[in-house]
């Protein structure tokens, strides 16, 4: 009889160790994707700023909406890099979780450069967006070039 309850006690326990693997596997994917889609729409918000950018109507609502957009994405992306979410497939580098004091400044300065490029958005200066549209970019490679594979 005991060794009816240790065995069953023993299956239960490899079934429930299986289902909590597959769980957080599961969330380490679902991680990844959220961080991915995150990235992509501050790529979209971007990309469709510079496409604008030399016309001098390029400081219209739409731009402001984008800069604002990637300033308020700016901070989810912050968040998207928990302990373990570069476990699964995809493209941050080891270093995010090797060097976060790096990775946390490298992700505050575009934090900050966001913030500054949705204020030029308003400015009604086409100069000062575009400078501060470049400063943002350069905190974007900056990243990318030591955090992204």
């Amino acid at each position: 009889m005991k060794k009816h309850y240790l065995s069953t006690a023993l299956v239960s326990a490899a079934l429930l160790s299986s289902a909590m693997s597959v769980s957080v596997s599961a969330d380490v994917e679902s991680q990844i994707k959220h961080r991915e889609a995150t990235m992509e729409a501050i790529g979209g918000h971007f990309s469709s700023v510079f496409a604008t950018l030399k016309s001098p109507e390029a400081l219209g609502d739409e731009n402001q909406f984008h800069a604002e957009s990637i300033a308020r994405l700016a901070r989810i992306a912050v968040e998207r890099f928990p302990e373990g979410s570069g476990d699964g497939e995809t493209d941050a580098l080891p270093a995010i979780w090797e060097k976060p004091e790096e990775f946390k400044k490298a992700m505050d300065a575009f934090v900050t450069k966001a913030d500054a490029f949705a204020v030029a958005s308003k400015s009604g200066d086409l100069k000062s967006f575009a400078g501060a549209a470049k400063e943002l970019g350069g905190t974007c490679k900056g990243c990318h070039d030591d955090f992204k594979d």
